[in-house]
């Protein structure tokens, strides 16, 4: 109670000493105070000792923080003096004008800035920074805070980006429109200083041990390092095996450790591969064959435009629809059942693409016959056409 009545008496002593003075500004005027108290529902302030200001809640600034007694303040002028005497002053407003430019410099520059998580959605993060509320997508969080969540669960994603809630991130403005408000940072692009530090001890090419820490849809995750060096590198799913991957979880499970490739370590991301450390079975079983040769396939299944074709050393190849028959077909099964084995003519041979065309017609419907039958029906067209005419 004593120091409500002298806070109390300190305020009438300067409404006091105020009377009579000339007010030197106007509402929408840009002054400098000192605070006298804080709370959470105003702000106390002296005007250089011309007049007594408040700040009412709804005028206050996610910026300002936690002001004290004695910090010095800029606000806008709302009204030159209320009911009691005292001037209504504007944090939020006084503000906007520096935050605008502040968030313009900084996406010019690229400049990260320090925010503060306010909330969450499946999207992505909340951001409030000044009047704005800015939006920092799932896509654009740094490895260590991006959601790992099995079969991309919408409502885990949530709840492991919720937990980020109350977190200052360091981000980097990629997108502010003054007009419209709309905000968006980059955790992603902001990169990390440590981060950086860590990658000068991993070199592009290197063959590293980690341990797996997550396994999602699109690959694993892998720390490589140990303690304040560690870092965290992802194996995309094309990249963890040569063969096709139907199930991580049977191949891989979190704790086991590996052996990776480091691809690549480009802005401040970790890239990795298992597969690269094996050789690659396609190209040895494709070195096994050659254009012109024939071999024996099982068709695999069909597609509107060809069927694929397992054969020898587990590798695919492609008979393309016009090279099954020379009929004209819609459905590649007409001629080619699925899980029977038939004879095929290996007709190109693409090892950097992975990729083995074939052909069922060039072994059993030879184009000679073909092409001796084709003059003799344009000739007897052209004796037609001839007689017709005279």
């Amino acid at each position: 109670m004593p120091k409500k009545a002298t806070s109390q008496s300190e305020m009438d002593q300067l409404l006091k000493e105020q009377a009579g003075r000339a007010v030197p500004f106007t509402p929408g005027t840009v002054i400098e105070g000192t605070v006298i108290s804080s709370s959470s529902t105003r702000v106390w302030v002296d005007i250089n000792g011309v007049a007594l200001g408040v700040v009412p809640e709804r005028e206050l600034t996610t910026l300002g923080g936690d002001l004290k007694p004695g910090d010095a303040i800029s606000a806008s002028v709302l009204v030159l003096e209320d009911n009691r005497g005292n001037v209504i002053l504007s944090l939020r407003r006084a503000s906007r004008d520096k935050v605008n430019t502040e968030l313009e410099e900084h996406q010019k520059s690229g400049e990260p800035i320090d925010v503060k998580v306010s909330d969450a959605n499946k999207g992505g993060l909340l951001i409030e920074y000044g009047d704005y509320t800015g939006f920092l997508p799932v896509s654009q969080l740094a490895t260590e805070h991006y959601p790992r969540v099995d079969g991309g669960n919408p409502d885990e994603i949530l709840a492991k980006l919720r937990e980020l809630v109350g977190q200052t991130l360091s981000v980097k403005v990629i997108n502010f429109d003054q007009r419209s408000g709309k905000l968006i940072f980059s955790e992603k692009a902001a990169g990390d200083t440590q981060q950086e530090a860590k990658l000068k001890h991993i070199t592009e090419g290197e063959v590293m041990e980690g341990t797996i820490t997550g396994i999602v849809d699109f690959g694993v995750f892998v720390r490589l390092g140990r303690d304040d060096e560690a870092v965290e590198g992802l194996v995309h799913i094309s990249e963890l095996t040569w063969g096709r991957v139907s199930d991580i979880h049977g191949l891989f499970e979190v704790g086991q450790k590996v052996k990776v490739l480091v691809v690549s370590t480009a802005d401040n991301r970790v890239s990795l591969s298992i597969k690269r450390l094996e050789a690659d079975p396609w190209t040895q079983a494709a070195s096994a064959l050659a254009e012109g040769q024939k071999v024996s396939g099982t068709v695999l299944r069909s597609t509107a435009f060809g069927a694929f074709v397992r054969l020898p050393g587990d590798i695919d190849g492609l008979v393309h629809i016009s090279e099954i028959t020379k009929d004209k077909i819609t459905d590649p099964t007409e001629r080619l059942e699925i899980g029977k084995e038939y004879e095929f003519k290996v007709i190109s041979i693409d090892t950097e693409q992975h990729r083995i065309g074939l052909s069922f017609r060039q072994l059993n419907e030879p184009a000679s016959g073909d092409a001796e039958e084709a003059p003799k029906k344009r000739r007897g067209k052209k004796v037609v056409e001839v007689e017709e005419a005279e």
